[in-house]
């Protein structure tokens, strides 16, 4: 924590509101890091690797997705959030560090937060250089495509709508992958019982720049041991690209 000034804010959106913190380097820097979380998570459990790249001298933002989870401070309802609600909200967070000047904005995920920022990435590659990706859920369109919800169902505890369904993307994900030409670092646990570690694995062939660190017996949330580990691999990562 040393020289590292934690900033909450909210950012105003046409609907409502996204709430960001913010961990900046008590040096200006030029790099800045945008921290999506999972599903059902919020910014909080990213503070250790928001904290660990603001303490190496980038600039990093931590955010809760509208609707993302029941611990949310952003506005609106988890009804009403999908892949594509969270993408938007990523770009729009995107744009607000644009806005400041920033020369290199790399992108960080993890699970279904890790599945938005690859997407984000592909679909405005000019504005992203790099991505984290922590046991990134590419297995989402597989685990839903065609369903159909009559009502509001319990996901992990948290309740979804249709809305979720209708707005996955129907495209190719690992195709449109192709699109990102910048370095790409994944990580997965050979234990992950909620995305396999097959999709993380077809995952690093279809990026043109991209490594894979697999973590023997770790789960879909890493041990204590696993994520120190994690956080050090992907801290160096960042400020060494």
């Amino acid at each position: 924590m040393n020289n590292v000034t934690a900033v909450e804010n909210r950012l105003p959106v046409d609907d409502g509101f996204i709430y960001t913190k913010t961990f900046a380097p008590s040096a200006k820097s030029d790099t800045a890091a945008i921290l999506s979380h999972g599903f059902n998570s919020s910014h909080e459990e990213l503070r250790d690797v928001a904290f660990a790249l603001a303490e190496r001298g980038v600039y990093a933002v931590c955010y809760d997705f509208r609707g993302g989870s029941l611990f949310s401070k952003s506005s609106g309802g988890t009804q009403e959030m999908s892949v594509a609600t969270e993408a938007d909200d990523l770009m729009r967070v995107a744009q607000s560090i644009e806005e400041k000047g920033f020369k290199r904005i790399i992108l960080y995920g993890e699970s279904q937060g890790g599945f938005v920022s690859a997407l984000a990435a592909a679909n405005a590659p000019k504005i992203f250089c790099a991505l984290a990706l922590l046991y990134p859920a590419f297995c989402i369109p597989d685990d839903w495509q065609g369903k159909h919800l009559d009502s509001c169902t319990q996901v992990m505890g948290m309740e979804i709508s249709q809305k979720y369904i209708d707005d996955l993307p129907r495209y190719d994900v690992f195709e449109r992958m192709k699109n990102f030409g910048g370095k790409a670092l994944i990580a997965h646990g050979t234990a992950d019982s909620v995305v396999d570690i097959s999709y993380s694995r077809r995952l690093v062939k279809t990026f043109p720049n991209a490594f894979l660190t697999e973590y023997p017996g770790e789960g879909h949330g890493f041990s204590p041991q696993g994520r120190e580990k994690w956080v050090k691999e992907c801290t160096k990562f960042v400020i060494e690209y």
